[in-house]
């Protein structure tokens, strides 16, 4: 038996070394491959099938899938995870202003386009519990998800923009106009594009939680008739017309709105859009910042790998 040398102490370690690197890499790659398998098979055949389903989709072998995995649940239990991670970290990176308004438009639609991408797949992960009860119980995904949208609607609320209320509730209510499942219906039912589906569950969203003087910075709708293309209407669906219905003679009065600022868009709802990622607002002025989503200085949240 030969005996170590000082070049075999030395060398061992970073041979070692070497192939712990190579084996986590192969390790990521193929957990990769299987996770767009899950997303491929969940969108194809739903959730039908198995881990031997799943390793052949993914071209890799039985024994490697339930290396990563331990059962179907367990695969569709981390993509869903991964899907959220990501979203997560994409909202975080948006820049906050003073333009809290422009802040609540551009993270829904954020999340509209992100749901666009895999909303048909993720339909088929969902969880009996309802949102609150799992936010109670820490639920991982769930927690995550509301970290980075309460701070947007109570930011609302703090400026007037929204009547006091409830983070909890207001995410809540957030979150069931904007369901994976309602974003997939108006795309592929009523074949909405993401704009006009990003702009008329925004403007739900913002009626349902107490504010009703919003009109979408980009009309993404054809305009009603007699109102000219440039104009910022409220999006408008093709109805047959209702009857006019005259309106009464004399000035019309009403409780005034109080402690709720006007709407503010310009140069401050721009940059947002801008650092977003999102097409040019028509009619506002250029602005010269990296077309893509601008992450936070070093030391912010890191993207999550699985």
């Amino acid at each position: 038996m030969r005996s170590s040398t000082a070049v075999d102490l030395v060398e061992a370690p970073a041979e070692r070394s070497a192939r712990s690197r190579r084996t986590r890499s192969d390790f990521l790659a193929s957990r990769r491959d299987l996770l767009d398998a899950v997303g491929r098979l969940l969108a194809r055949n739903g959730r039908r099938f198995s881990l031997v389903d799943l390793a052949a989709e993914a071209g890799v072998s039985t024994a490697t899938a339930y290396r990563h995995f331990t059962d179907v649940h367990d695969a569709l239990d981390v993509y869903y995870l991964q899907l959220i991670d990501v979203l997560v970290t994409d909202i975080r990176a948006l820049s906050t202003g003073d333009d809290h308004l422009g802040n609540f438009e551009v993270v829904c639609e954020v999340w509209v386009r992100s749901v666009a991408r895999w909303g048909r797949a993720a339909v088929h992960v969902r969880s009996a519990q309802g949102y609150l009860a799992r936010l109670r119980g820490q639920d991982d995904l769930v927690s995550r998800l509301h970290e980075v949208l309460a701070p947007v609607l109570v930011g609302l609320a703090e400026t007037g923009v929204l009547p006091p209320q409830e983070a909890e509730y207001a995410v809540l209510l957030w979150a069931s106009v904007f369901d994976e499942r309602v974003i997939v219906d108006l795309l592929d039912t009523l074949g909405w594009s993401v704009e006009q589906v990003a702009q008329k569950l925004t403007a739900s969203a913002l009626r349902m939680l107490g504010y009703t003087g919003w009109s979408p910075l980009r009309s993404s709708f054809p305009p009603a008739p007699g109102v000219p293309a440039h104009s910022p209407a409220a999006p408008q669906m093709p109805t047959v017309a209702a009857p006019t219905v005259a309106a009464p003679a004399g000035p019309l009065s009403g409780p005034a709105r109080l402690g709720r600022p006007p709407r503010t868009t310009g140069v401050v709802t721009s940059s947002v859009h801008g650092r977003a990622g999102l097409p040019p607002i028509a009619g506002l002025p250029p602005i010269g910042v990296d077309p893509r989503i601008r992450h936070r200085p070093s030391g912010g949240p890191a993207r999550r790998s699985h």
